[in-house]
Protein backbone atom coordinates (compact mmCIF):
# COMPACT_ATOMS: atom_id res chain seq x y z
CA UNK A 1 0.00 0.00 0.00
CA UNK A 2 1.27 3.26 -1.03
CA UNK A 3 0.94 5.94 1.31
CA UNK A 4 1.65 9.79 0.37
CA UNK A 5 2.37 12.07 3.38
CA UNK A 6 2.71 15.84 2.41
CA UNK A 7 3.53 19.24 4.19
CA UNK A 8 1.26 21.12 3.43
CA UNK A 9 2.91 24.53 3.61
CA UNK A 10 4.53 24.04 0.18
CA UNK A 11 0.78 24.41 -1.35
CA UNK A 12 0.94 28.18 -0.99
CA UNK A 13 4.53 28.64 -1.82
CA UNK A 14 4.02 27.32 -5.39
CA UNK A 15 0.56 28.65 -5.71
CA UNK A 16 1.81 32.68 -4.63
CA UNK A 17 4.46 32.30 -7.63
CA UNK A 18 1.08 31.53 -9.82
CA UNK A 19 -0.59 34.86 -11.62
CA UNK A 20 -4.15 35.20 -13.47
CA UNK A 21 -2.91 35.53 -17.05
CA UNK A 22 -0.16 33.10 -16.44
CA UNK A 23 0.38 30.41 -20.10
CA UNK A 24 0.45 27.95 -17.85
CA UNK A 25 -2.30 25.17 -16.56
CA UNK A 26 -2.63 25.56 -12.62
CA UNK A 27 -1.90 21.58 -13.05
CA UNK A 28 1.97 22.86 -14.60
CA UNK A 29 2.16 24.62 -11.71
CA UNK A 30 1.49 22.76 -8.87
CA UNK A 31 2.91 19.26 -8.56
CA UNK A 32 0.28 16.21 -8.66
CA UNK A 33 0.28 15.55 -4.73
CA UNK A 34 -0.81 19.09 -3.83
CA UNK A 35 -3.87 18.83 -5.83
CA UNK A 36 -6.16 16.84 -3.49
CA UNK A 37 -4.88 17.10 0.05
CA UNK A 38 -6.84 15.12 3.08
CA UNK A 39 -6.10 15.82 6.48
CA UNK A 40 -8.38 15.45 10.05
CA UNK A 41 -9.37 18.94 10.88
CA UNK A 42 -9.79 18.54 14.70
CA UNK A 43 -5.89 16.36 14.54
CA UNK A 44 -3.25 16.26 17.67
CA UNK A 45 -3.76 15.10 21.39
CA UNK A 46 -7.29 15.48 22.74
CA UNK A 47 -8.44 14.25 26.19
CA UNK A 48 -11.51 12.81 26.80
CA UNK A 49 -13.48 12.34 29.87
CA UNK A 50 -16.46 9.63 29.29
CA UNK A 51 -19.94 9.04 31.46
CA UNK A 52 -21.41 6.06 32.51
CA UNK A 53 -24.83 6.69 31.16
CA UNK A 54 -25.69 2.98 30.25
CA UNK A 55 -25.13 4.16 26.84
CA UNK A 56 -22.29 4.86 24.12
CA UNK A 57 -20.41 8.12 24.55
CA UNK A 58 -20.00 9.54 20.94
CA UNK A 59 -17.13 11.92 19.78
CA UNK A 60 -17.40 13.16 15.96
CA UNK A 61 -14.43 13.52 13.71
CA UNK A 62 -14.34 15.79 10.69
CA UNK A 63 -11.77 14.74 7.91
CA UNK A 64 -11.37 17.38 5.01
CA UNK A 65 -10.74 17.41 1.34
CA UNK A 66 -8.33 20.51 -0.05
CA UNK A 67 -5.64 21.21 -2.10
CA UNK A 68 -5.00 23.16 -5.05
CA UNK A 69 -8.13 21.36 -6.78
CA UNK A 70 -10.54 20.09 -4.44
CA UNK A 71 -12.77 18.96 -7.11
CA UNK A 72 -11.40 16.02 -7.52
CA UNK A 73 -12.38 12.64 -6.29
CA UNK A 74 -10.74 11.04 -3.39
CA UNK A 75 -10.55 8.21 -0.70
CA UNK A 76 -9.01 8.13 2.12
CA UNK A 77 -8.85 5.45 5.40
CA UNK A 78 -9.23 6.06 8.87
CA UNK A 79 -7.40 3.46 10.80
CA UNK A 80 -6.22 2.53 14.07
CA UNK A 81 -2.26 2.46 15.23
CA UNK A 82 -1.12 -1.09 16.56
CA UNK A 83 -0.20 -1.20 20.39
CA UNK A 84 3.61 -1.80 18.57
CA UNK A 85 3.10 1.51 16.28
CA UNK A 86 1.79 3.32 19.63
CA UNK A 87 5.20 2.27 22.03
CA UNK A 88 7.16 3.77 19.17
CA UNK A 89 5.59 6.70 18.23
CA UNK A 90 4.06 8.08 21.32
CA UNK A 91 5.17 5.80 24.52
CA UNK A 92 8.57 5.84 24.18
CA UNK A 93 9.34 9.44 23.28
CA UNK A 94 6.93 10.74 25.90
CA UNK A 95 7.86 8.16 28.81
CA UNK A 96 4.64 6.88 29.06
CA UNK A 97 2.84 3.68 29.24
CA UNK A 98 -0.17 4.20 26.31
CA UNK A 99 -2.22 1.35 26.35
CA UNK A 100 -4.95 0.92 23.12
CA UNK A 101 -8.34 0.84 24.75
CA UNK A 102 -10.19 -2.29 23.85
CA UNK A 103 -11.37 -3.49 20.28
CA UNK A 104 -14.67 -4.53 21.53
CA UNK A 105 -14.90 -0.85 23.51
CA UNK A 106 -14.94 1.57 20.12
CA UNK A 107 -16.50 1.37 16.63
CA UNK A 108 -16.49 3.91 14.05
CA UNK A 109 -19.40 3.99 11.88
CA UNK A 110 -17.22 4.60 8.86
CA UNK A 111 -13.33 3.90 8.06
CA UNK A 112 -13.42 4.75 4.36
CA UNK A 113 -14.44 8.08 2.82
CA UNK A 114 -14.99 8.60 -0.45
CA UNK A 115 -15.75 11.93 -1.66
CA UNK A 116 -17.30 12.88 -4.65
CA UNK A 117 -16.15 16.32 -6.54
CA UNK A 118 -18.72 18.32 -4.49
CA UNK A 119 -17.48 16.84 -0.78
CA UNK A 120 -15.59 19.19 0.90
CA UNK A 121 -15.56 16.99 4.55
CA UNK A 122 -17.05 13.87 6.26
CA UNK A 123 -17.82 13.35 8.97
CA UNK A 124 -17.37 10.07 11.13
CA UNK A 125 -18.92 9.13 14.72
CA UNK A 126 -16.94 7.45 17.05
CA UNK A 127 -18.49 4.96 19.24
CA UNK A 128 -17.24 4.22 23.05
CA UNK A 129 -18.12 2.29 26.04
CA UNK A 130 -17.63 3.80 29.01
CA UNK A 131 -17.94 0.29 31.00
CA UNK A 132 -15.34 -1.73 29.25
CA UNK A 133 -12.91 1.27 28.94
CA UNK A 134 -13.62 1.75 33.07
CA UNK A 135 -12.48 -2.08 33.28
CA UNK A 136 -9.55 -1.75 31.05
CA UNK A 137 -8.35 1.34 33.42
CA UNK A 138 -9.16 -0.21 36.61
CA UNK A 139 -7.61 -3.54 35.82
CA UNK A 140 -4.27 -1.35 34.85
CA UNK A 141 -3.89 2.12 36.61
CA UNK A 142 -0.61 2.53 36.18
CA UNK A 143 -1.33 3.00 32.12
CA UNK A 144 -2.92 5.36 29.99
CA UNK A 145 -5.51 4.42 27.89
CA UNK A 146 -5.79 5.67 24.25
CA UNK A 147 -7.46 5.32 20.66
CA UNK A 148 -4.48 6.36 17.88
CA UNK A 149 -6.01 7.00 14.89
CA UNK A 150 -4.73 8.22 11.68
CA UNK A 151 -5.56 8.94 8.38
CA UNK A 152 -4.00 7.01 5.18
CA UNK A 153 -4.38 6.80 1.62
CA UNK A 154 -3.72 4.49 -1.16
CA UNK A 155 -3.90 6.83 -4.03
CA UNK A 156 -4.33 10.54 -2.50
CA UNK A 157 -1.99 12.58 -0.45
CA UNK A 158 -2.67 12.84 3.13
CA UNK A 159 -1.24 15.96 4.91
CA UNK A 160 1.51 15.00 7.51
CA UNK A 161 0.83 17.41 10.25
CA UNK A 162 -2.96 17.01 10.32
CA UNK A 163 -2.77 13.11 10.01
CA UNK A 164 -2.98 11.64 13.62
CA UNK A 165 -5.44 12.03 16.14
CA UNK A 166 -4.41 10.88 19.16
CA UNK A 167 -7.36 10.35 22.04
CA UNK A 168 -6.47 10.07 25.50
CA UNK A 169 -9.25 8.80 28.36
CA UNK A 170 -9.03 11.10 31.09
CA UNK A 171 -11.34 10.01 33.53
CA UNK A 172 -14.58 7.62 33.70
CA UNK A 173 -17.53 8.96 35.62
CA UNK A 174 -20.34 8.53 36.71
CA UNK A 175 -22.77 11.29 35.48
CA UNK A 176 -24.50 13.68 38.43
CA UNK A 177 -26.84 16.46 39.02
CA UNK A 178 -26.38 19.32 40.92
CA UNK A 179 -26.70 23.25 41.09
CA UNK A 180 -24.55 24.82 38.64
CA UNK A 181 -22.71 27.10 41.54
CA UNK A 182 -22.81 27.09 45.30
CA UNK A 183 -21.46 30.43 45.29
CA UNK A 184 -24.18 32.93 45.96
CA UNK A 185 -24.18 36.71 45.82
CA UNK A 186 -26.88 38.29 48.20
CA UNK A 187 -30.26 39.28 46.65
CA UNK A 188 -31.47 42.25 47.51
CA UNK A 189 -34.76 43.58 48.15
CA UNK A 190 -36.65 46.79 50.10
CA UNK A 191 -37.75 46.29 53.29
CA UNK A 192 -41.79 46.24 52.56
CA UNK A 193 -41.29 44.18 49.58
CA UNK A 194 -44.45 41.67 48.67
CA UNK A 195 -43.69 39.12 46.38
CA UNK A 196 -40.41 38.15 44.15
CA UNK A 197 -38.72 35.21 42.12
CA UNK A 198 -35.60 34.05 42.65
CA UNK A 199 -33.63 31.50 39.59
CA UNK A 200 -31.29 29.10 40.98
CA UNK A 201 -29.75 27.03 38.43
CA UNK A 202 -29.52 23.28 38.17
CA UNK A 203 -28.02 20.62 36.00
CA UNK A 204 -26.53 17.70 34.55
CA UNK A 205 -22.51 17.40 33.90
CA UNK A 206 -23.01 16.20 30.26
CA UNK A 207 -25.27 15.73 27.44
CA UNK A 208 -28.93 14.87 28.16
CA UNK A 209 -30.84 12.39 26.78
CA UNK A 210 -33.20 11.64 29.68
CA UNK A 211 -36.17 13.49 31.78
CA UNK A 212 -34.43 13.49 35.36
CA UNK A 213 -36.99 14.08 38.04
CA UNK A 214 -34.97 16.27 40.90
CA UNK A 215 -36.24 16.54 44.46
CA UNK A 216 -35.47 19.59 46.91
CA UNK A 217 -35.90 20.84 50.08
CA UNK A 218 -35.12 23.46 52.78
CA UNK A 219 -31.44 21.97 55.20
CA UNK A 220 -32.03 24.52 58.17
CA UNK A 221 -28.78 22.79 59.93
CA UNK A 222 -26.81 23.76 57.18
CA UNK A 223 -27.22 27.46 58.49
CA UNK A 224 -24.38 26.83 61.07
CA UNK A 225 -21.98 25.58 58.92
CA UNK A 226 -22.38 28.11 56.18
CA UNK A 227 -22.05 30.70 58.70
CA UNK A 228 -18.76 29.19 60.65
CA UNK A 229 -17.26 28.47 57.33
CA UNK A 230 -17.53 32.09 55.81
CA UNK A 231 -17.42 34.04 59.21
CA UNK A 232 -20.89 35.36 58.47
CA UNK A 233 -24.28 35.25 60.63
CA UNK A 234 -26.83 34.90 58.15
CA UNK A 235 -30.23 34.32 60.19
CA UNK A 236 -32.26 31.28 58.61
CA UNK A 237 -35.20 32.65 56.15
CA UNK A 238 -38.19 32.31 57.97
CA UNK A 239 -40.92 29.57 57.16
CA UNK A 240 -43.77 31.55 55.19
CA UNK A 241 -41.35 33.69 53.43
CA UNK A 242 -40.69 31.03 50.56
CA UNK A 243 -41.86 28.57 48.78
CA UNK A 244 -40.73 26.50 45.59
CA UNK A 245 -41.96 23.05 44.20
CA UNK A 246 -40.43 19.88 45.74
CA UNK A 247 -40.07 18.05 42.47
CA UNK A 248 -38.25 19.96 39.31
CA UNK A 249 -37.44 17.68 35.83
CA UNK A 250 -34.44 18.91 34.02
CA UNK A 251 -35.96 17.87 30.24
CA UNK A 252 -34.42 15.97 27.88
CA UNK A 253 -32.03 17.45 25.67
CA UNK A 254 -31.24 20.22 28.42
CA UNK A 255 -28.07 20.81 30.63
CA UNK A 256 -29.49 22.71 32.80
CA UNK A 257 -32.69 24.10 33.99
CA UNK A 258 -33.63 26.24 37.06
CA UNK A 259 -36.13 26.04 40.45
CA UNK A 260 -37.85 29.36 40.71
CA UNK A 261 -38.12 30.08 44.31
CA UNK A 262 -40.60 32.31 44.95
CA UNK A 263 -39.95 34.79 48.07
CA UNK A 264 -42.80 36.89 50.48
CA UNK A 265 -41.37 39.89 52.02
CA UNK A 266 -44.34 40.41 53.89
CA UNK A 267 -43.41 40.73 57.92
CA UNK A 268 -39.68 40.09 57.11
CA UNK A 269 -37.70 42.85 58.86
CA UNK A 270 -34.45 44.20 57.52
CA UNK A 271 -31.28 41.71 57.92
CA UNK A 272 -29.75 39.18 56.17
CA UNK A 273 -31.18 35.86 55.53
CA UNK A 274 -30.24 32.16 54.08
CA UNK A 275 -32.34 29.83 52.40
CA UNK A 276 -30.28 26.56 51.67
CA UNK A 277 -31.76 24.73 49.25
CA UNK A 278 -30.62 21.34 48.67
CA UNK A 279 -31.17 17.99 45.99
CA UNK A 280 -31.95 15.49 47.91
CA UNK A 281 -32.13 12.71 45.37
CA UNK A 282 -32.35 12.22 41.13
CA UNK A 283 -34.75 10.10 39.24
CA UNK A 284 -31.34 8.98 37.41
CA UNK A 285 -27.42 9.38 38.27
CA UNK A 286 -26.30 10.55 41.41
CA UNK A 287 -26.43 14.09 43.60
CA UNK A 288 -22.97 15.65 43.08
CA UNK A 289 -21.05 17.52 45.39
CA UNK A 290 -22.68 20.52 44.36
CA UNK A 291 -25.79 19.23 46.61
CA UNK A 292 -26.90 22.68 48.17
CA UNK A 293 -27.26 25.89 46.99
CA UNK A 294 -27.27 28.76 50.14
CA UNK A 295 -29.94 31.39 48.65
CA UNK A 296 -28.54 34.55 50.28
CA UNK A 297 -31.31 37.17 50.89
CA UNK A 298 -30.66 40.82 51.70
CA UNK A 299 -33.73 42.77 52.59
CA UNK A 300 -32.40 46.45 52.90
CA UNK A 301 -33.90 49.22 54.50
CA UNK A 302 -35.85 51.85 52.98
CA UNK A 303 -32.75 54.53 51.41
CA UNK A 304 -33.04 57.58 54.07
CA UNK A 305 -33.69 61.21 52.16
CA UNK A 306 -30.36 62.30 52.26
CA UNK A 307 -31.55 65.99 52.07
CA UNK A 308 -29.34 68.19 54.91
CA UNK A 309 -27.31 65.44 55.74
CA UNK A 310 -23.82 66.98 56.71
CA UNK A 311 -20.47 64.87 56.11
CA UNK A 312 -16.63 65.18 57.27
CA UNK A 313 -13.70 63.04 56.38
CA UNK A 314 -10.56 62.63 58.20
CA UNK A 315 -8.55 63.24 54.78
CA UNK A 316 -9.79 64.91 51.89
CA UNK A 317 -8.14 66.15 48.88
CA UNK A 318 -9.09 69.87 48.95
CA UNK A 319 -7.53 70.59 45.26
CA UNK A 320 -5.43 67.97 43.37
CA UNK A 321 -8.85 66.28 42.09
CA UNK A 322 -9.74 69.84 40.30
CA UNK A 323 -13.19 71.89 40.65
CA UNK A 324 -15.52 70.03 42.22
CA UNK A 325 -13.85 67.00 43.26
CA UNK A 326 -11.89 65.46 45.85
CA UNK A 327 -14.11 66.78 49.26
CA UNK A 328 -16.72 64.91 51.24
CA UNK A 329 -19.15 66.84 50.39
CA UNK A 330 -19.00 64.98 46.88
CA UNK A 331 -20.46 61.87 48.96
CA UNK A 332 -23.66 63.19 48.99
CA UNK A 333 -23.85 65.18 46.18
CA UNK A 334 -26.45 62.25 43.84
CA UNK A 335 -23.25 62.79 41.28
CA UNK A 336 -21.71 59.56 40.35
CA UNK A 337 -19.20 62.17 38.34
CA UNK A 338 -17.87 63.50 41.37
CA UNK A 339 -16.06 62.32 44.33
CA UNK A 340 -14.19 61.80 47.67
CA UNK A 341 -10.82 61.18 47.67
CA UNK A 342 -7.91 61.07 50.57
CA UNK A 343 -5.37 63.60 50.67
CA UNK A 344 -1.98 62.80 48.22
CA UNK A 345 -1.13 66.30 47.20
CA UNK A 346 1.99 67.81 49.59
CA UNK A 347 1.32 64.37 51.17
CA UNK A 348 -0.98 61.78 52.80
CA UNK A 349 -2.77 60.56 55.62
CA UNK A 350 -2.04 56.95 56.29
CA UNK A 351 -4.98 54.62 56.91
CA UNK A 352 -8.06 54.28 58.54
CA UNK A 353 -9.86 57.07 56.67
CA UNK A 354 -12.86 57.96 58.46
CA UNK A 355 -15.97 59.37 56.78
CA UNK A 356 -18.60 60.40 59.65
CA UNK A 357 -22.08 61.53 58.21
CA UNK A 358 -24.62 63.45 60.06
CA UNK A 359 -28.26 62.12 59.01
CA UNK A 360 -29.22 65.02 61.69
CA UNK A 361 -31.80 62.90 63.68
CA UNK A 362 -32.14 59.63 65.09
CA UNK A 363 -33.22 56.58 62.89
CA UNK A 364 -32.67 53.11 62.94
CA UNK A 365 -30.12 51.94 60.29
CA UNK A 366 -30.05 48.50 59.07
CA UNK A 367 -27.69 49.20 55.87
CA UNK A 368 -24.86 51.18 54.38
CA UNK A 369 -24.55 51.45 50.78
CA UNK A 370 -21.41 52.54 49.53
CA UNK A 371 -20.23 53.58 45.49
CA UNK A 372 -16.83 53.28 44.67
CA UNK A 373 -15.01 55.95 42.06
CA UNK A 374 -16.19 55.36 38.65
CA UNK A 375 -13.25 54.91 37.15
CA UNK A 376 -11.74 51.76 35.45
CA UNK A 377 -8.54 52.16 37.25
CA UNK A 378 -9.29 53.84 40.76
CA UNK A 379 -11.68 51.77 42.29
CA UNK A 380 -9.64 52.23 46.04
CA UNK A 381 -11.86 51.12 48.93
CA UNK A 382 -11.37 47.22 49.82
CA UNK A 383 -12.64 46.81 53.47
CA UNK A 384 -13.49 48.82 56.54
CA UNK A 385 -15.85 48.76 59.59
CA UNK A 386 -19.32 50.43 59.91
CA UNK A 387 -19.68 52.51 63.42
CA UNK A 388 -23.43 54.05 64.56
CA UNK A 389 -23.59 56.95 67.59
CA UNK A 390 -26.20 59.35 68.86
CA UNK A 391 -23.79 61.90 69.98
CA UNK A 392 -20.54 61.22 67.86
CA UNK A 393 -18.61 60.85 71.00
CA UNK A 394 -19.71 57.66 72.25
CA UNK A 395 -19.63 54.73 68.99
CA UNK A 396 -20.82 51.04 68.52
CA UNK A 397 -19.47 49.02 65.62
CA UNK A 398 -22.00 47.45 63.76
CA UNK A 399 -20.31 45.39 60.83
CA UNK A 400 -17.10 45.08 58.76
CA UNK A 401 -17.19 45.53 54.83
CA UNK A 402 -15.71 44.44 52.16
CA UNK A 403 -16.25 46.18 49.24
CA UNK A 404 -15.62 44.75 45.34
CA UNK A 405 -14.02 47.02 42.98
CA UNK A 406 -17.33 47.31 40.79
CA UNK A 407 -19.52 50.77 39.97
CA UNK A 408 -22.70 49.80 41.08
CA UNK A 409 -24.04 50.62 44.37
CA UNK A 410 -22.99 48.04 47.11
CA UNK A 411 -25.31 47.83 49.93
CA UNK A 412 -23.81 46.64 53.47
CA UNK A 413 -26.16 44.89 56.20
CA UNK A 414 -25.54 46.09 59.99
CA UNK A 415 -26.28 45.30 62.78
CA UNK A 416 -30.41 47.07 63.51
CA UNK A 417 -29.27 50.34 65.63
CA UNK A 418 -30.52 53.38 66.30
CA UNK A 419 -28.24 56.61 65.93
CA UNK A 420 -28.10 59.51 64.69
CA UNK A 421 -24.44 59.27 62.89
CA UNK A 422 -22.43 56.69 61.33
CA UNK A 423 -18.74 56.34 60.68
CA UNK A 424 -17.31 54.44 57.66
CA UNK A 425 -13.63 53.35 58.47
CA UNK A 426 -11.74 52.40 55.30
CA UNK A 427 -9.07 50.50 56.93
CA UNK A 428 -7.89 48.76 53.40
CA UNK A 429 -6.99 50.08 50.21
CA UNK A 430 -6.65 48.86 46.60
CA UNK A 431 -4.23 51.21 45.91
CA UNK A 432 -2.07 51.68 48.88
CA UNK A 433 -2.94 54.31 51.17
CA UNK A 434 -5.72 55.62 49.01
CA UNK A 435 -9.12 55.86 49.12
CA UNK A 436 -12.13 57.13 47.51
CA UNK A 437 -15.56 56.99 47.11
CA UNK A 438 -18.46 58.61 44.45
CA UNK A 439 -21.55 58.45 47.07
CA UNK A 440 -22.88 56.73 50.62
CA UNK A 441 -26.38 56.03 51.37
CA UNK A 442 -28.06 55.02 54.47
CA UNK A 443 -31.00 52.58 54.75
CA UNK A 444 -33.35 51.63 57.77
CA UNK A 445 -36.14 52.62 59.38
CA UNK A 446 -37.25 56.12 60.09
Amino acid sequence: MKVKYIGIAGVAALLLTACDDSQYELENLVPGEYHNVLYINNAGTKDLTLYKTGEANTYTISVYKGGSDPSLTSSVNLGVHTQDEVDTLYSKPEEVDYRIIPSESYALDQSQLDFASADRYKIVTLSLTPELISAAMEANPEATYVLPLYLYSSKDSVNAAKSELFIRMTEVLQPTVGFTTTESSPAVFTYGFSTESVDIDFGLDTDNSWDIDCQFTVDPDYVAKYNADKGTSYKLLPEGSYSFEGTVTLPNKSKTTALAVTLNGDGLTPGDYLLPVRMTDVSLFDVSEKAVYPLIVRVAGIEFDRTGWAIEANTEEKTGEGAGNGVAKCMLDGKLSSFWHSQWQGGSVPLPHEIIVDMKKEMLITNIGLVQRQHDSYRDVHGGEFFVSSDKVNWTSVGTFQAQKVLETQIFSVTPTKGRYFKIQITSSNRDSNSSLAEVYGYGVE
